[in-house]
């Protein structure tokens, strides 16, 4: 074996992209990544010519490859939701990945497709233009429509047909079109499981409610892999940007026989498992949890003594805040000190841990922070997560379990850990409100916030003594400051080779 894999990502922003590298690390692995360059930027497709080109060039050099189809047929995310090519054209895609198949047969293929969201809002960023006046019409067109289907009720229909009337027609027709073409070339992306030219493909739920015009399309997918036999090879559950991660994990554990870890969780309220609804997903914390840690390999155990490591997730038992909304809890608890204690006696007894920090959606709890500070080392845990949605914390934190030396120091993995620390528990729950604030009084630039932001981390590195690294050359990959790029000073070489252009994370 080579120990290399071809990861074609949903687009270049760092998490998705120039971050899985370390996963690939923790595992003695190296990926080979297109240009950032080469997946486009924000709304403007990726170039899937050259990556065709690229694939095939690379194809030889690795031992299988993980594919976004929503870049490979749509040339990204965004470009999933605002493109206008016919399905014709669309599917005509694929027909490379029957070459691809027929010139290296032995090499799997995973792939990932993501189940088209419906956002709650009339920010047109990562939508049609139309989205800014008429979106949140279009969510409730769609919630109350599917809630009506499932149980008949006439609130549901009024409120369906309020919000569609609110909608000009020819903005309904092209949103309905859109969609059925999305979901037309799911369905033949499955086909492609069941004639093995796919051999594992996940197929993500973004963004979501219980109910929807998305939902409903899940449910007749659901189907359609029970009626093709095709559940062990194909899964659905909510998340997106983490996929890849899951993928890998999956793949390089099928390629070198690893057995699945064994988790116990140690939930900080145990009932906010089946309490808990995640913002922006429509299932309890508790089947996210689950359906995360088995898509990359892992499986839970009951007893703690029977486990391989310890997965801590930390609620606030209450439903989530949201950082990126400014949505803060709704009271605000101490972190529960018997939670903490039975965490740093495991820790000192030698027993891995990967905590979930979940209290907040797009970000992690500072209180929580301030305990894994002052007692669990957190550049030494195993994994931490606390970005983005649930799923998406919990998609890399899974991979990582799956593929971290439980043993031992690894540079990759502490340097993986840092990352995650200043982005989600310091960027996200913190700064990105300060830095709001600053650009919408005009008081500095997105040009200007990257230095600042540097030396503002660093200061916080600093004061939570935690060491092994340095922030340095900070960006915006979307200019936006919803997300953030940014290398660290102790990079490691073999971080620092094909796939990006400036560095572990890469910009465009």
């Amino acid at each position: 074996m080579k120990k290399r894999l071809l990861v074609l990502p949903v687009d270049g922003r760092p998490v998705v992209c120039g971050q899985i590298k370390y996963l690939a690390a923790l595992a003695g692995w190296a990926l080979s990544l297109p240009p950032i360059a080469m997946l486009g930027y924000f709304r403007k497709a990726a170039d899937r010519d050259e990556i065709g080109q690229w694939l095939m060039a690379e194809a030889g050099k690795v031992d299988g490859f993980v594919l976004s189809m929503d870049t490979f047929i749509y040339g990204g995310l965004v470009a999933s939701r605002i493109s206008t090519e016919s399905p014709d054209d669309l599917l005509a895609r694929c027909g490379l990945l029957k070459t691809l198949k027929n010139e290296h047969p032995d090499k799997p293929i995973f792939a990932f497709l993501t189940t088209m969201r419906i956002s709650n809002n009339n920010v047109n960023e990562e939508e049609k233009d139309y989205w800014s006046a008429y979106g949140q019409f279009i969510w409730r067109w769609s919630y109350h429509a599917d809630r009506y289907r499932a149980h008949g009720s006439e609130n549901d229909l009024l409120a369906c047909r309020e919000a569609k009337s609110s909608i000009p027609i020819d903005i309904r027709e092209d949103y309905l079109a859109t969609r059925s073409r999305n979901f037309a070339i799911s369905r033949r992306v499955l086909e492609l499981v069941g004639t093995g030219m796919i051999e594992r493909l996940i197929l993500p739920q973004d963004d979501t409610a219980k109910y929807g015009f998305n939902i409903a399309e899940t449910r007749k997918m659901r189907q359609d892999i029970i009626d093709a036999r095709l559940c062990s090879q194909v899964k659905i559950y909510a998340g997106a940007d983490e996929v890849a991660w899951t993928l890998v994990a999956q793949m390089i554990s099928r390629l070198e026989s690893r057995p699945a870890r064994k988790v116990y969780v140690s939930w900080h309220h145990p009932e906010d498992a089946d309490l808990i609804i995640p913002r922006y997903e429509q299932q309890p914390l508790g089947i996210a949890v689950k359906d995360q840690l088995s898509a990359a390999g892992a499986s839970i155990v009951r007893q703690r003594e029977h486990a391989d490591l310890v997965l801590g997730v930390h609620t606030a038992n209450q439903p989530q805040g949201d950082w990126a909304l400014c949505e803060p809890l709704v009271q605000k608890r101490p972190i529960a000190s018997h939670w903490t204690t039975a965490l740093t006696e495991w820790q000192a007894l030698g027993v891995p841990l990967a905590i979930a920090d979940l209290a907040y959606a797009n970000g992690g709890d500072p209180e929580l922070v301030r305990c894994l500070v002052r007692s669990l080392h957190p550049e030494s845990l195993v994994a931490y997560g606390g970005w983005n949605t649930a799923s998406n914390s919990l998609g890399t934190i899974a991979a990582q379990i799956q593929l971290s030396p439980l043993r031992g120091s690894s540079d990759a993995g502490m340097e993986l850990n840092i990352i995650r620390l200043v982005d989600d528990a310091f960027y996200q729950s913190h700064y990105r409100q300060v830095l709001r604030k600053q650009l919408a009084g005009n008081r500095c630039t997105l040009a200007e916030a990257g230095p600042q932001f540097c030396d503002a981390a660093n200061e916080w590195l600093r004061d939570n003594q935690i060491s092994g690294a340095s922030v340095r050359d900070a960006f915006f990959p979307w200019q936006r400051s919803f997300e953030i790029g940014f290398e660290l000073a102790r990079a490691t070489h073999d971080l620092m080779e094909q796939g990006t252009t400036h560095g572990v994370f890469g910009r465009r």
